[in-house]
C-alpha cells in the first residue's frame, strides 16, 4: 500500500497517508492524539487505523500505560514492511545503506574512490552492493521502496547530473544522468539531492523531529556546507549555491579564497585548505610524523592527514585547531541570523580529534550575549553515514509526506 500514497490518490488514500505520517514522527501514539491532530471523527480514524494494521504498516506497540482499565493502542509504524537505499557519492567514499523504514541501518558498503572508480564504475558498483545487501537478508525486490542519491557537489536535480565534477580522480561523470542510470538498472524509483540537505533531513526526521521544528546542519569536507530546517520544511538553495556557507567571510583581511575573495570560511576550515596549511607549515620546517608515510611533501593528500589526527600528529592537531576556531565563528554568524534551535555538526572532521570541541566552544563564547538563547550544538549521531540516510529518508518522504488541509 505504501506505495500507492505516491502522486494522485483518492481522498481516502490521503487520509490514510496523513495518518501514516503523523504515526511516523509521534509514534507510539494514541488514537485519541491522531483524532485531535487530523479533525477525522473517532469512527473513521479507528476504520482507517485498522486498514494501515491490516496492510502491516503500523501495529499496536503495546507499551501504552493504564489508568486503571484496559491498557490504550500505541500505533507505530512497522520498520520492516519495505525497506530503503541509501546512496553518498563524494569523491573520498561512496557509501551504500540498507536501511528499514525507521531509518536504522542494516548493513553498509562503501568503496574508497580513487582513479578507476569512473561515474558507470561508481554506479555499477551501488547496483552490485544492493543485488548483494538484498539477497544477503533475504529481502523480496518488490520490498525495495527505492533508491535515494545524496551528492555534494551542486547538481541538477531535474536532470539528475552533477555539475562541474571537477573534483572526482576518474572522469566519466559530466552528463551523466545518475537517476536515469540507476533507475534502469534496479527497477525502481530514484530520486537525487544535495548531501547536506538530506543530513540535515536525516537529522530531524531521525532524531529532533518531536523536538524542534528549527535545525541547522554544518559540515566541513571538502567544501563548507549547510542544510537548514525552518518550520518543519527543508530548505532548499538554488542550483549551484550549496556551498554558499563556505563563503562567509571570517577574515576580511584574510587568504584568498578559490572563489577569487579573501577570508572566506572556505579558505580555513574545508579539507583542501587544512591540507595546504600543513603542507605550508611542514616546508617552513614544522616536523610531522607524516614524514614518515611519504617522501615527498607535495604528495600529501586528505587521507594522509585524517590518520595523522587518529595519531594525534601535533602539527596535524594544531592546523586543525586553528581550521575549527574559524568554522566556529562562521557558525556563530549563521546562527546570528537563522536563530535555529539545534545545530548538528558533521562531516568527516567531526568525529576526529579536536575539531568538534573547538567549534562548539568558539561558537558558545561568541553566543554568551544572548544569554537566553540556548541554542544545541551537537555532534551528528552517525557521522560517516548521515548522508546517505537522509537520502532513505528522501525516498520514505515522497511516498509518506502529506500536508494537512
Amino acid at each position: 500500500m505504501l506505495k500507492q500514497f505516491a502522486g494522485l490518490t483518492s481522498q481516502k488514500t490521503k487520509s490514510l497517508k496523513v495518518l501514516y505520517s503523523l504515526i511516523r514522527k509521534l509514534g507510539p501514539v494514541r488514537i485519541n492524539t491522531l483524532t485531535e491532530l487530523t479533525g477525522y471523527k473517532h469512527v473513521t480514524c479507528t476504520r482507517l487505523l485498522d486498514e494501515l494494521v491490516q496492510e502491516g504498516l503500523i501495529y499496536d506497540s503495546g507499551i501504552g500505560e493504564s489508568s486503571g482499565g484496559r491498557k490504550p493502542l500505541m500505533y507505530a509504524i512497522k520498520p520492516d514492511h519495505y525497506y530503503l537505499i541509501g546512496v553518498e557519492i563524494t569523491n573520498l567514499y561512496t557509501t551504500v545503506l540498507l536501511l528499514d523504514l525507521k531509518l536504522e541501518i542494516l548493513d553498509v558498503e562503501k568503496l574508497r574512490m580513487d582513479s578507476q572508480c569512473t561515474g558507470t564504475y561508481t554506479l555499477n558498483y551501488v547496483t552490485r552492493c544492493i543485488d548483494t545487501l538484498v539477497t544477503k537478508h533475504k529481502i523480496p525486490r518488490e520490498k525495495l521502496l527505492g533508491i535515494g542519491i545524496g551528492v555534494l557537489d551542486s547538481i541538477d536535480p531535474e536532470m539528475g547530473v552533477i555539475i562541474n565534477p571537477h573534483l572526482f580522480l576518474a572522469g566519466g561523470w559530466d552528463n551523466l544522468n545518475i537517476v536515469d542510470y540507476l533507475q534502469q538498472k534496479n527497477n525502481t524509483y530514484v530520486c537525487i539531492d544535495n548531501g547536506t540537505n538530506l543530513a540535515a533531513l536525516a537529522e530531524y526526521r531521525k532524531n529532533y523531529w518531536k523536538e524542534t521544528d528549527n535545525l541547522v546542519f554544518v559540515s566541513s569536507d571538502m567544501g563548507i556546507r549547510c542544510g537548514t530546517i525552518l518550520h518543519g520544511k527543508l530548505v532548499r538553495t538554488k542550483m549551484e549555491m550549496d556551498d554558499a556557507f563556505g563563503h562567509v567571510v571570517v577574515d576580511i583581511h584574510g587568504r584568498r579564497c578559490s572563489c577569487g575573495s579573501y577570508g572566506c570560511l572556505q579558505a580555513y576550515s574545508s579539507l583542501p585548505a587544512i591540507r595546504d596549511e600543513v603542507v605550508r607549515r611542514m616546508k617552513r620546517g614544522n616536523g610531522s610524523t607524516l614524514l614518515d608515510s611519504v617522501k615527498d611533501i607535495e604528495v600529501i593528500d586528505f587521507h594522509h592527514i585524517l590518520h595523522a589526527l587518529e595519531k594525534e600528529d601535533p602539527l596535524c592537531l594544531e592546523v586543525v585547531k586553528d581550521a575549527a576556531y574559524y568554522f566556529g565563528i562562521g557558525l556563530s554568524n549563521l546562527i546570528f541570523l537563522l536563530r535555529p534551535d539545534i545545530v548538528v555538526c558533521g562531516g568527516t572532521l567531526v568525529p576526529k580529534p579536536l575539531f568538534y570541541e573547538v567549534v562548539s566552544e568558539t561558537a558558545k563564547n561568541r553566543l554568551m550575549h544572548y544569554p537566553k538563547s540556548h541554542v544545541q550544538i551537537i555532534k551528528s549521531t552517525a557521522a560517516y553515514n548521515i548522508v546517505a540516510q537522509g537520502a532513505g529518508c528522501m525516498v520514505l518522504d515522497y511516498f509518506t509526506e502529506e500536508k494537512l488541509s
